[in-house]
């Protein structure tokens, strides 16, 4: 990483971190990461301090000020004691001991100490894959750091397109499903099936015809094989479905969690059995739980380390009254009726869903969230939801939920403030007391350079609109009219957009930046504006010019019009 900027200065216990007396030491046989993460802290302190640090094993450290990565003989040497066993698989400790420094610990918490000393510390920020921002000139001095942290959440993920990269998913300490960090950068919350598995537990294209009883009894008629769901307390059922279980255990041994969980539509089995259950449970989740259960019970003596993961979602979202979940299943727990303008703690419209959060926690080994961060139907149009982020995720972690999913727009590139969005959800899920409106600045003066202040002012207007408005309910369904895109809100954000472009005018990557960062109002003034408007067809072009330029192939998940092509078409000939 070659770069022309003016070094800065490193000083640690009053000794200057040179090329000459220091040396990052790792052990004699260190692991994948903490070799991975000695040489990216090895190329960023070259960055940032315009000499090469030497990286060396414990055997040839002598002589040299240590710069310590990971589980290192000089640990004791240097009489700092680390508590790995508490520190889990990924907490960090980052310590000084006079002029050495320690950065450490186990298999990913190694890596999240040296990042997380480079952007702390250092100033480091990993924007997106392709915006990385540093200090230049600087001087840092350290007398003491004794920093030991342990994230509460296990597992941390979201699934916009540039979110996946594996560098930045291992900077930004986020360990996404469907990411491609590898072992080197420390792994992945690794599934086999990642959601909406019944079909593919016990395929209705396979065994309807010959065996309907398998599926959902809907008003004393089986239904299948399309929009089904499995009678789950037929034992034939799971009996196939505890083989195919154990199947997908021996072909994906990299994979630690397995979904067993319910189709993405409704129709759940009405079957006498199945209705039995459900009414002395309460609810839906009842029959699932019993069966994911006998699931979880199955696997669980030849593979201790799998679980099987389910969803409370739409009718099984309510806990059942009596099963509790095995200590091998994940419980994922669903909030997408919710309203997502004001926090989920207080507004009185997701009251329901605080009663059934309270609930699984009560009866929960492992509880996790599958949370919703866009509008599905609308994903370009402004969404303002980026100051509920911090609340709810604390919300959730004190209801004790140990891993968040922030479902995003993983169909498209182009999402409204999708990298933005990424960076602020990173920094929360890792530390859920860490301030929103650092992140967003961090982020915008970074990113958007000299464009960053109009786009601030544009972020606090657009989301003013619903924090001033407690009866204004935004979900994820929500249409362009619900009530914050008024004219004047509009006009105003044209006025911030033009503001912005004109302040990056000679800065090309930063002005294309921008220009991607206004679709979302453009959107909104193609969908809500006079249609009859002289100047609507070289909008729309302006629009499709861009989108085009950037990725886009979508505006929606699902609807009339979600694909790009299909709604441009739509919007030209009203």
């Amino acid at each position: 990483m070659a770069n022309s900027a003016k070094p800065c200065v490193l000083e640690i216990g009053g000794e200057r971190v040179t090329g000459g007396t220091h040396a990052i030491v790792i052990p004699n046989e260190p692991t994948p990461q903490e070799r991975h993460a000695a040489l990216d802290l090895q190329v960023y302190l070259q960055d940032l301090l315009g000499e090469q640090i030497p990286i060396l094993p414990d055997r040839n450290a002598e002589g040299r000020t240590p710069i310590v990565v990971g589980k290192s003989e000089l640990l004791a040497k240097l009489g700092v004691g680390v508590d790995f066993d508490a520190l889990g698989l990924e907490g960090i400790v980052i310590k000084t001991a006079g002029p050495a420094l320690v950065l450490t610990g186990n298999k990913r918490g190694v890596l999240y100490a040296v990042y997380t000393f480079l952007e702390d510390y250092l100033g480091v920020h990993w924007l997106t894959p392709d915006c990385t921002v540093r200090p230049e000139g600087e001087t840092f001095r350290f007398q003491s750091i004794d920093r030991v942290y342990v994230p509460p959440l296990e597992y941390r993920a979201t699934d916009y397109p540039n979110s996946l990269d594996a560098d930045w998913c291992v900077r930004n300490k986020m360990t996404s499903a469907g990411s491609r960090l590898d072992e080197e950068r420390g792994g992945k919350v690794s599934y086999r099936g990642f959601v909406h598995t019944f079909n593919a537990l016990v395929p209705s294209e396979k065994y309807f015809a010959d065996h309907p009883e398998y599926y959902s009894e809907i008003e004393g008629k089986r239904v299948g094989p399309g929009e089904t769901q499995l009678c789950l307390t037929n034992p034939d059922v799971l009996r196939i479905a505890i083989e195919t279980v154990k199947r997908w255990i021996a072909e994906s041994p990299e994979a630690t969690v397995f979904s067993v969980s319910q189709n993405d539509w409704g129709n759940y089995c009405q079957c006498a059995k199945c209705a039995a259950l459900a009414e002395e449970e309460g609810s839906q989740a009842g029959p699932l739980l019993h069966f994911v259960n006998a699931i979880a019970d199955a696997i669980r003596e030849e593979h201790p380390d799998k679980i099987i993961d389910t969803l409370a979602y739409t009718y099984t979202r309510k806990p059942p009254a009596h099963v509790r979940p095995r200590p091998n299943v994940v419980i994922r727990l669903c909030s997408i009726e919710c309203c997502f303008a004001h926090p989920l703690a207080t507004d009185p419209y997701n009251a329901s869903f605080r009663a059934d959060i309270q609930g699984w926690h009560e009866i929960c080994n492992r509880l996790w969230i599958w949370d919703y961060v866009i509008n599905y139907t609308h994903n370009i149009m402004p969404f303002p939801n980026l100051y509920v982020l911090k609340p709810n995720i604390k919300f959730f972690i004190e209801n004790g939920v140990t891993g968040i999913y922030e479902e995003a727009n993983y169909y498209s590139k182009g999402g409204e403030w999708a990298e933005l969005r990424s960076y602020v959800m990173a920094k929360l899920l890792w530390e859920p007391d860490y301030d929103t409106q650092k992140a967003i600045d961090d982020f915008l003066d970074g990113y958007y350079e000299d464009a960053a202040e109009p786009l601030r002012r544009y972020i606090h207007l657009i989301h003013r609109q619903v924090q001033d408005n407690p009866d204004l309910h935004v979900t994820i369904y929500s249409p362009p009219d619900v009530g914050y895109l008024t004219p004047e809100v509009i006009a105003e954000s044209v006025r911030l957009f033009d503001q912005a472009e004109a302040a990056v005018k000679d800065k090309p990557e930063a002005l294309r930046r921008v220009r991607l960062a206004r679709l979302p109002i453009m959107y909104s003034q193609i969908v809500l504006g006079d249609k009859s408007d002289p100047g609507r067809a070289a909008l729309i072009d302006r629009f499709e010019q861009i989108a085009r330029a950037e990725g886009v192939t979508h505006v929606a998940e699902f609807g009339d019009h979600p694909k790009l092509d299909d709604w441009l078409e739509w919007v030209r000939s009203q």
